[in-house]
């Protein structure tokens, strides 16, 4: 396990300097690699520490969407045109309302897996409604949003 030590950081510290290079050059190329790299690196991590459910992984989940969306505002705050007063709050509170959404639906999820009468194909379908409901919810943040 100790060997895979070394893989887990140096992916990290990709995704990590990725993400450096996309808020001090300003360029939002990089900013979905590093977060594919951040997430690699926790997913690595998952397969070498075994097979049972991480009750982290909501506020892992949610921790990465913050991220991503944060460092997008950051790269969007850099334009000349400054956005409104109620344009900031708007996307704040539906970044928040998305990312707690997202965290109790992955919550709920790790739950029922975790518990003594989770699995089965029930389980599955209940989770994937849960995603897609998840997905729906942002949609609809964004389209009040727009």
């Amino acid at each position: 396990m100790p060997a895979f030590a070394g893989l887990v950081v140096g992916i990290g510290l990709v995704g990590a300097l990725l993400l450096a290079v996309v808020l001090v050059r300003n360029t939002d190329e990089f900013l979905p690699w590093a977060l594919v790299c951040l997430g690699v690196a926790y997913t690595v991590s998952l397969f070498v520490h075994g097979s049972a459910v991480d009750t982290g992984a909501p506020l892992v989940a949610a921790g990465m969407l913050l991220c991503g969306e944060l460092a997008a505002w950051s790269l969007d705050a850099r334009h000349a045109i400054a956005a409104e007063r109620e344009v900031v709050l708007r996307r704040a509170l539906a970044l928040a309302a998305l990312t707690l959404a997202g965290l109790g639906a992955a919550a709920a999820v790790i739950a029922f897996a975790a518990s003594s009468f989770g699995g089965g194909l029930g389980w599955t379908v209940l989770g994937a409604v849960a995603a897609v409901a998840v997905v729906g919810l942002a949609a609809q943040l964004v389209r009040r949003t727009a």
